[in-house]
């Protein structure tokens, strides 16, 4: 090796819910140190990568700092990759979504620096080879991937290319390996002796030596450790080294200015990945997994690990469905994709690689981004209420999805439970909720808390579960229901779930029927002993409403109102477990945004309540801190069911939502 190009680059970090207090400090503390050492060096090179939000708020708030990028950029001194505007997950993207999202940060960076990006980087590396098509397309010629998802035989600090449907893209591959020059404490001369002896080491013997004289090693600088090394002068010492100590042996150049340049690329195979330290959390829930899988690990393992985030990639992939399939007003629908691109920041689906992971306000702001895109779409073409049945989360069973006029539901087979709720007045989706892990939460509780979660419960179970504690999945929480009969016309579904019920194994039916309208639903129940022996417990019907205040993670924004026995009763907040008898009207109201939920059963009920808090690992401490919580509403009736007999109950549930005020006219 006779030369060493060295490529120096800092990624993108921002999310939707980034604060101007946050972009500034990111501001202060190394854009404009960072950029105030390239404009007074013009022979030191950088390459950078900026969100579409970014640059927004950089042109409201340091319009100087967009000034120097183009004056920089037209030195040849610096340049910026391209990417997706709002930082999004890019195999989670439909085709018409990757290229929109490309082209709408492309045309910013143009019209920003007069210069169109020629390669892209992507968020953590999550990597699938059906996009190089889109990114050739897009005019894209080269991918920055982590080099923890390049195939060790490949590393030969050489640029890769990969090709896919007759369409290739080069790959430079990237390293982060500046943690060890902060905790050791390593000058920029030794750290540059040892990247140089690495290099040649690893590659004195190889298969490409002969035809190779020149190596490329990009070199990434995250936001922490940017600052740190900024802050102590480490990377101008680093440029100073570089010019002096080591001037016959390594070149800074700019990826694209190299690309061009080189002769030789490394034909490889890279079909699904993610970085590394992003990877690690994927396979066990908010752990880092020991094990090594035998395939690489993809973004489907997240998702499937952290049904949330699952739950919410399935809303943006309708929702894209919906856009995609709008042919009415053009500038609804173009404002409907702007709200769907929105809610597609990575942020809201992936965790960091320290393991922070999408809390509920981050999923909450893509759901209302998604809810708008659907306003948009229903101004855009005459909306009609519906419901319709098909496999809406790809787990081989029908879901039923009722579009209504005052919110969407989901419907699923699997607890025959409502498992989205969005409401179209505020923009909220009020099923998104954790479940327990008993790493956690010291209980487990192996069943999904949506809305209208079935269970049947003996005395003992019952007021364990009236305390929140351990009390099993009351047989029709997990039950797979199947449909007995579906009426789209009418809007009425018919499903029947099945199961046992304690030790003595009695066979238990369960026949529920929805019949949904445009305020809400109204909800059969018909439970049936199938065997001969007579048996008694409690029925009941559980629904959690998701948090919309975050003020505080432990903070219950819900109201309670209730009729028992012909009395009403008031709680401005319920703080601990409420347990109440001949309940005929329950008023649920949300105080954040003055929605209120109302169940109104057929016959007099009971009624137990409660916050639930779900806790998560916490970068900041060693103990797993509360995270999340919801508000669990469960109606319950207790029951004697003789051999072959059944009961019946039914429950109406009605949204109602703040009327608009009316201004006077002056």
């Amino acid at each position: 090796m006779k030369v060493l190009n060295l490529c120096l680059s800092l990624t993108a970090n921002s999310t939707v819910l980034s604060t101007s207090l946050t972009f500034e400090q990111q501001y202060q503390k190394i854009y404009k140190k960072l950029i105030a050492f390239l404009y007074q060096n013009p022979t030191a090179k950088f390459s950078f990568s900026f969100t579409g939000l970014q640059l927004e708020w950089f042109e409201k708030a340091h319009p100087e700092f967009l000034q120097i990028l183009h004056e920089l950029v037209a030195r040849k001194q610096i340049e910026i990759l391209g990417g997706g505007y709002y930082n999004p997950v890019f195999p989670l993207l439909s085709p018409v979504d990757r290229a929109g999202q490309i082209e709408l940060l492309t045309v910013e960076l143009r019209r920003i620096t007069g210069k169109r990006p020629r390669g892209i980087s992507v968020l953590s590396s999550v990597w699938d080879r059906s996009l190089i098509p889109c990114f050739q397309n897009c005019g894209m010629e080269w991918v920055q991937l982590d080099s923890s998802i390049i195939p060790e035989k490949s590393r030969h600090f050489l640029p890769q290319i990969l090709g896919e449907q007759g369409k290739t893209i080069k790959v430079l591959p990237v390293y982060r390996n500046l943690q060890n020059v902060i905790k050791k404490n390593i000058s920029p001369e030794q750290y540059l002796k040892e990247l140089v002896d690495k290099i040649e080491k690893s590659t004195k013997n190889d298969e490409y030596n002969y035809y190779a004289q020149e190596r490329v090693i990009s070199v990434n600088f995250e936001f922490d450790s940017a600052e740190i090394l900024l802050s102590g002068n480490w990377i101008e010492n680093l440029y100073k080294s570089i010019n002096q100590e080591f001037a016959e042996k390594i070149r800074v150049c700019l990826p694209t200015e190299y690309i061009h340049r080189a002769e030789e690329f490394i034909p490889s195979f890279t079909g699904i990945g993610i970085r590394d330290d992003v990877a690690k959390w994927a396979l066990k829930p908010y752990e880092i997994s020991g094990e090594k899988s035998e395939l690489p690990v993809s973004i489907n393992n997240f998702l499937i690990t952290y049904p949330r985030c699952r739950a919410l990639y399935n809303r943006e992939l309708y929702i894209s469905l919906l856009v995609s399939n709008c042919h009415g007003d053009k500038a609804r629908k173009m404002a409907a994709r702007k709200s769907l691109w929105k809610a597609q920041t990575g942020d809201a689906v992936l965790c960091s690689p320290k393991g922070v992971f999408p809390d509920k306000k981050m999923r909450q702001a893509a759901y209302k981004n998604l809810t708008e895109a659907e306003k948009y779409i229903r101004e855009a073409v005459p909306f009609k209420e519906s419901v319709t049945s098909f496999d809406y989360n790809a787990d081989g069973h029908n879901e039923y999805l009722c579009s209504m006029e005052k919110y969407t539901a989901c419907i699923s087979a699997r607890g025959g439970q409502i498992t989205e709720l969005n409401v179209i007045h505020n923009l909220e989706n009020y099923a998104d909720n954790l479940s327990r892990i008993e790493k956690f939460d010291k209980v487990n509780d192996n069943y999904e808390r949506g809305l209208f979660v079935e269970h049947v419960f003996s005395k003992e179970e019952f007021s364990d579960y009236k305390k929140g504690l351990p009390s099993g999945c009351g047989v029709f929480s997990k039950a797979l229901f199947r449909e007995a009969e579906f009426n789209g016309t009418k809007k009425e579904i018919k499903l029947k779930g099945e199961g046992t019920y304690s030790n003595l194994d009695i066979p238990i039916s369960l026949r529920k029927r929805y019949l949904i309208n445009s305020n809400g639903f109204m909800v059969q129940y018909i439970l049936k002993n199938e065997g001969p022996i007579a048996f008694s417990g409690n029925f009941v019907v559980e629904s959690n409403f998701a948090q919309t205040d975050f003020s505080n993670a432990d903070k219950n924004s819900y109201k309670l109102d209730l009729i028992s026995d012909g009395n009403g009763i008031s709680y401005e907040t319920v703080d601990e477990p409420v347990v109440k008898k001949d309940i005929s009207f329950v008023q649920i109201t949300d105080t954040s945004s003055n929605i209120s939920f109302v169940y109104e059963p057929n016959e007099e009920a009971g009624i137990s309540c409660q916050p639930l808090l779900f806790k998560r690992p916490d970068l900041n401490s060693e103990t797993p801190q509360i995270a999340e919580n919801t508000f669990t509403v469960s109606l319950f009736w207790e029951f004697d069911l003789a051999g072959g007999m059944e009961i019946e109950k039914t429950i109406n549930f009605t949204i109602i939502t703040p009327k608009k005020r009316r201004t006077k006219k002056i």
